[in-house]
């Protein structure tokens, strides 16, 4: 059985619960994506959901922090978050796509329920590409700061991801 070294960029973690003080209510849209119903903060919902679907990380803030829990250090600005999700969507998987389950909005934050899909058609973590298709559960919080996302946190399980890749039993 090989053994994997723990990253500094992706950690294993299982979301055990998320609480919201007001959950918003959503609709589906003929696009697949949600849209807030009225009294909700609009605002913030709107500047996720552009960022949502394509994952420009033009929508974080130059000073943002991104943040894959129990990683103890999260990517600092843009550039750097730019370089993760260049890898994610594009560069160690291509044939991205998201499946949103459940998006919640309180004021200036975002809570987004995900499956993460891809195929892995490049290194990832050192490892050699597989050329396996993944499906991994992602809960995310971001923190929306006027037009630009500020910070975000994301959950999952690697343990999960390394299983489909066919590195971890």
């Amino acid at each position: 059985m090989r053994t994997l070294k723990p990253s500094t960029l992706f950690v294993s973690l299982f979301v055990l619960s998320i609480v919201l003080a007001t959950p918003v209510a959503l609709a589906q849209t003929s696009e697949g994506l949600p849209e807030a119903k009225a009294g909700v903060s609009a605002g913030s919902l709107e500047v996720f959901l552009a960022f949502i679907v394509d994952h420009d990380p033009a929508f974080y803030a130059e000073d943002a922090t991104f943040q894959i829990m129990a990683d103890p250090e999260p990517l600092e600005g843009r550039e750097a978050i730019a370089g993760l999700f260049s890898a994610l969507y594009g560069g160690s998987f291509t044939d991205t796509h998201v499946e949103i389950r459940s998006v919640l909005a309180d004021g200036p934050r975002v809570v987004l329920e995900f499956v993460y899909n891809g195929t892995n058609t490049g290194e990832f973590l050192g490892l050699p590409a597989t050329g396996e298709r993944v499906s991994v559960p992602i809960m995310g919080i971001y923190e929306i700061d006027g037009e630009y996302i500020a910070h975000g946190r994301i959950y999952f399980d690697m343990g999960t991801m390394m299983r489909q890749l066919g590195h971890a039993e």
